[in-house]
């Protein structure tokens, strides 16, 4: 049975469910009021017509407890929900039941920031904000179309990682974070921050698919919350006082697939954090997304990942890792963008020796403590494309340490990042087979003599800063050479270039003999079977259900008879 008002000759059908009616539309936002809103005032119920989403607004209401939401008859049909509890006077929140059987909640946000990203990310028209605020200058960010488009246009993917939230930082986008920052800081001065999180989003069907608890206080993972959360697919934790991950902490989130925990205070992980529980009927096995940047994590346990077989972006960076091994990687097979930048790792010795990492494509180990590399240390990271080691202590890295990475030039060039380093010079053998692959030695204290030269002519793109390399050197004419791709930034206007007219001629021919010599699938042949010695088999879970093992017996049993009949 329906919902029906009593003067339902002046109502219309909802955009986004036949449930629901619309009373009014928002001038500003393009929304529609609808009723019947299972939320009791001061909430108000919107439809966003464009993409067919019902929102349960909340925000910045000042309740100092959650609204109790009313079943709303619809013929046993389930009605999607997003609310947004943001920015409200409780910090404890503890309810066993609280949804209606027949309401199923896409996005539950109880975020304490207004930041660029989510707004855009969610659509989030901050209707109350423009009615109690209509002086701030946010609402360019959430009403301009042109703005928003101009933004998205700034918004850049990185094409090998896929990275999202990435923006062009230019002046106009600063402003607004600026005024998004300050205008959270002043709805903080009046509202409350969550301490305690056990609202329950167990259910079938799933009552909760994404959950917003950042910039709150919880000091601890809502283990009650998530106990048989089988249904939350993302999971936002970001900005809170954790400092530890115990076990089972995602071990019944068996859909999650994104999970941030950045800007924390987490200093330790229990090594069967993202298992499996013993009492669920599977683990956090589909995360693809996991942030664990901005924290105190000093060190990584062997295998503590085991279980993320579909992991793809694992960010590390801004802890305190000082060590690292090749079994920390076990079962990540998928794997492509790996950020470990500033930490103080200050060696890495067969830590990337792992075959789990062959999809690997995108390292990124900037501003470490790093003054060496050895070689054959990315032998076993075929599909790298870019390796970022700019901001360390380098001074010199062996002649084969990028053995290996060459190996991907022939279908996709590589890109490697040395700039900010020590580098007076490079082995002129370093970079021997990288045609159409990228090297970045800017901001180096690199002295310009013929062995540097040799590399400028080596078929490959150099990106290099320096006074005395602005023309490099000169060959004799009948010298027959290649003209390299030699990009020069920073150069110096109006100063006179040094040793441009010095020959380098035998030095050419010297190291062109020297370095087609050098073997490095000699030399690293003995670590590639290494490799394969300590790269063990990922097992996600231990445990055996009834169904696997009625499954391998009837699979051995027509095994047999197959068997036996060829036999006879």
């Amino acid at each position: 049975m329906t919902y029906c008002p009593s003067h339902t000759h002046s109502l219309n059908k909802s955009a986004c469910s036949p449930y629901l009616y619309s009373t009014n539309i928002d001038i500003i936002t393009n929304y529609q009021y609808v009723q019947p809103c299972p939320a009791l005032l001061p909430c108000q119920c919107l439809c966003d017509m464009e993409n067919k989403r019902l929102w349960i607004d909340c925000f910045n209401r000042k309740i100092k407890s959650l609204p109790i939401l009313e079943t709303i008859p619809t013929n046993n049909s389930i009605i999607e929900w997003s609310i947004d509890l943001s920015f409200n006077l409780f910090d404890n929140l503890n309810n066993s039941k609280w949804i209606p059987n027949n309401m199923h909640i896409g996005q539950l946000i109880f975020s304490g920031s207004l930041s660029y990203d989510l707004i855009l990310q969610l659509n989030l028209i901050h209707r109350h904000l423009i009615d109690t605020l209509p002086y701030q200058q946010h609402l360019p960010i959430v009403n301009d179309d042109n703005e928003q488009g101009r933004f998205f246009d700034d918004y850049h993917e990185d094409d090998d990682t896929e990275e999202k939230h990435k923006y062009t930082l230019d002046e106009s986008y600063n402003e607004y974070m600026r005024l998004l920052n300050e205008l959270t800081l002043r709805l903080r001065a009046d509202t409350e921050q969550i301490k305690s999180f056990a609202l329950s989003l167990a259910g079938e069907p799933s009552s909760v698919s994404i959950l917003y608890l950042d910039h709150n206080s919880l000091d601890s993972i809502p283990i009650e919350a998530l106990y048989n959360a089988t249904s939350l697919y993302e999971l936002y934790l970001s900005y809170n006082n954790i400092s530890h991950l115990p076990a089972y902490a995602f071990g019944f989130s068996h859909r999650l697939t994104r999970i941030d925990l950045s800007y924390n205070q987490i200093s330790s992980i229990d090594n069967l954090t993202f298992q499996r529980h013993p009492n669920a009927f599977a683990g956090p096995f589909l995360i693809d997304h996991l942030d664990l940047s901005h924290n105190e994590i000093t060190i990584l346990e062997p295998n503590i990942f085991s279980y993320l077989v579909n992991l793809r972006f694992l960010k590390l960076k801004h802890n305190r890792i000082y060590s690292l091994s090749a079994q920390l990687w076990t079962g990540l097979y998928r794997l492509k963008y790996l950020d470990l930048s500033h930490n103080s790792i200050g060696n890495f010795t067969k830590a990337f020796y792992s075959s789990y990492l062959h999809e690997l494509k995108y390292l990124k180990m900037t501003s470490n403590n790093i003054n060496l590399v050895n070689s054959c240390e990315f032998l076993s990271l075929r599909a790298l494309n870019k390796l970022y080691l700019s901001g360390n202590n380098l001074s010199s890295v062996d002649k084969c340490a990028f053995y290996g990475l060459s190996h991907k030039i022939a279908h996709s060039p590589v890109h490697i990042y040395l700039h900010s380093n020590h580098f007076e010079t490079l082995d002129p053998c370093t970079f021997i087979n990288f045609t159409r692959s990228t090297i970045h030695v800017e901001n180096n204290p690199l002295i310009c003599n013929c062995s540097f030269n040799y590399l400028l002519h080596a078929r490959k793109s150099l990106v290099y800063t320096g006074q005395e390399c602005g023309g490099g050197f000169a060959y004799k004419p009948q010298t027959k050479l290649t003209s390299p791709a030699v990009y020069k930034i920073h150069k110096a206007k109006g100063k006179k270039i040094v040793h441009n007219s010095i020959t380098c001629r035998n030095t050419f021919q010297y190291y062109n003999n020297l370095c087609w010599k050098l073997d490095c699938s000699r030399i690293c042949s003995t670590n590639e079977r290494f490799i394969i010695q300590i790269t063990t088999i990922a097992t996600p879970n231990k445990t055996i259900s009834k169904f696997q093992k009625a499954y391998f017996l009837i699979f051995f049993i027509l095994l047999n008879t197959i068997f036996e009949k060829k036999i006879y």
